[in-house]
């Protein structure tokens, strides 16, 4: 496997969620920094392995917030746009405040980011927040989490990674897992919310697109430099969608600007550190296992403050997505990575 393509894998496990993905998501290293975890705090692991988890937990309390917010009558389009917004302007005050230098920006990769903004952010955001409300949290977050599969196909259409039977394998399980999640082998459900469906898989292909566009970005920027701009450009496309309904935001009532501030501090930005502080502790693949959990715990949570349930396919199929996606980012024990293969 390609040092980029490993990259771009890995990139994924970090949900954009700031994700940048947040996620719900961008490592904080590039592909000149290997992630792993840092000379001399490798002694603690266990610490390295609660803070990915409790990045996992709170990256799943995601579409939680959300649907606390719906409840509201506020518009998906005007809820992503003060999410990227907002995350936007306090990384932006953060960064100026602590290291400046991460700022910098070459004028010719402006078109750049402006393409992984629309994509990565604005169209990923709209979809997925948008599937959100048409559908459950827990279904989302399942169907979002076929973006793996995506990456690893993508991999081998524009990289020319080869598919191993492992691969393939995971794929179908990923792929079918998805089809059960979203009620296909019942018509009359699946006729309930098609749109819901069609959406999370845009969202899961647009994560794709992100994880894949990362590719270029994180070979000469940082990931607080990609991550910034990518929400900054992306949070203007937002506005821009959201336009006259921004107005919306006059009438928030005082526990829906709350629950907008969690969402923005939570899953958006406080998820991102802890996970970034993990990797001071951890290799960052085994982080990205990790944080498998966020489908488990979106489900756990959409449960207690939700209510909702899966029916006994449907759980079957969440099994064979999250199986799917561990076989595709795990590394097959014993083996040593040659120095081509680390992120």
């Amino acid at each position: 496997m390609s040092k980029d393509v490993k990259g771009c894998k890995e990139d994924f496990t970090i949900r954009s969620r700031i994700r940048v993905a947040l996620g719900s998501g961008t490592q904080m290293t590039t592909r000149k920094t290997p992630a792993t975890a840092a000379p001399g705090t490798a002694s603690n692991p266990a610490l390295g392995y609660l803070l990915a988890l409790a990045a996992a937990v709170i990256w799943g309390s995601l579409g939680i917030f959300a649907k606390l917010i719906y409840a509201y009558g506020i518009n998906p389009v005007v809820l992503v746009s003060l999410r990227s917004s907002l995350a936007f302007i306090a990384l932006l005050i953060s960064l100026v405040i602590v290291n400046p230098s991460q700022l910098r920006m070459e004028a010719k990769d402006i078109p750049f980011f402006v393409v992984f903004g629309f994509v990565g952010i604005t169209l990923n955001h709209l979809s997925y927040f948008e599937a959100l409300k048409r559908t459950s949290a827990t279904t989302a977050v399942i169907i979002l989490y076929t973006a793996p599969a995506f990456v690893a196909l993508g991999a081998a259409v524009f990289f020319g990674e080869r598919l191993t039977k492992t691969k393939i394998a995971a794929l179908v399980m990923a792929f079918a897992g998805c089809f059960l999640v979203a009620g296909g082998y019942d018509r009359e459900l699946i006729s309930l919310n098609p749109a819901g469906i069609i959406l999370g898989l845009i969202a899961a292909i647009t994560y794709a697109s992100y994880t894949l566009l990362s590719k270029y970005a994180l070979g000469k920027y940082s990931s607080w430099t990609t991550v910034l701009y990518a929400f900054g450009f992306g949070g203007f496309f937002l506005v821009c969608f959201a336009g006259r309904n921004l107005i919306q935001i006059r009438d928030f009532p005082p526990v829906a600007w709350l629950l907008v501030l969690c969402l923005v501090l939570g899953p958006t930005l406080a998820a991102y550190v802890l996970y970034v502080l993990a990797l001071r502790y951890i290799d960052a693949a085994d982080a990205g296992i990790i944080c498998m959990a966020e489908p488990a715990a979106t489900t756990l949570l959409a449960f207690v403050v939700l209510g909702e349930t899966l029916a006994g396919w449907q759980l079957a199929g969440a099994a064979l997505v999250l199986a799917g996606i561990f076989l595709i980012q795990v590394r097959k024990p014993g083996r040593k990575l040659s120095s081509e293969e680390h992120a």
